[in-house]
């Protein structure tokens, strides 16, 4: 399956959880209004990957050396319009990791809005972001992030690596040359990489850069 189908998929999986609730919610509300909020689209196409950063997620393995390719799940971060999160009141669906929830209780905890009680209570924690959003959050404070597609991008000639120690005080390490051997050296725990901690730079439809962050 393409990339750009798994996207509809996933865009048409949200705007049911958001109708079929909302239509359930409405017969119960008494004819007071309420509002499915869903994550802002992606605003990007893993079919057609020519220039951006992107969360991806992949293993040692998934690198063609003799192709010269890096096969890659490209995420993107759950993100939410600010007007949306912050006027959520009882009696609302507000769909979150990819699952529609009933709002019952708002309650702002800094800067952040916590949904049924918030991530402690097993419910939804959104957390302030740029530019007049907000992003779902988990614990730690990352970010939920949805699958888009599963695609296959160039390595370019002169691609580099900066990938962070084993502990969060260690200085990253940039690899400019003998990729293919630094790649193939990391340990069991350190050859998976995640939309978590990875971003993966493309320029005119190759990656130049990998970038490996330290998480907890």
């Amino acid at each position: 399956m393409k990339a750009s189908k798994l996207v509809f998929s996933a865009l048409a999986l949200v705007l049911f959880s958001c109708t079929g609730q909302q239509s359930d919610q409405q017969a119960q509300n008494d004819g007071q209004s309420s509002k499915c909020v869903a994550p802002m689209p992606a605003g990007l196409n893993p079919d057609s990957l020519t220039d951006g950063d992107v969360p991806a997620a992949f293993t040692a393995d998934d690198f063609d050396w003799m192709g010269g390719n890096l096969t890659m799940t490209v995420s993107n971060a759950d993100i939410y319009d600010a007007v949306d999160i912050t006027t959520l009141h009882e009696g609302d669906t507000v769909v979150y990791d990819g699952k529609p929830i009933v709002v019952k209780s708002v309650k702002e905890n800094n800067d952040c809005i916590d949904v049924n009680g918030g991530l402690d209570e097993g419910s939804a924690s959104f957390k302030a972001h740029e530019g007049g959003t907000y992003r779902a959050i988990t614990f730690n404070y990352h970010s939920i992030y949805t699958e888009l597609g599963k695609v296959q991008v160039a390595l370019a000639d002169n691609f580099a690596i900066v990938d962070c120690g084993i502990n969060p005080d260690d200085p990253s390490d940039t690899i400019k040359t003998n990729q293919k051997l630094y790649i193939e050296n990391l340990k069991d725990d350190r050859r998976e990489f995640s939309p978590l901690n990875t971003i993966v730079s493309v320029e005119k439809g190759q990656i130049t850069k990998i970038t490996r962050r330290w998480i907890p």
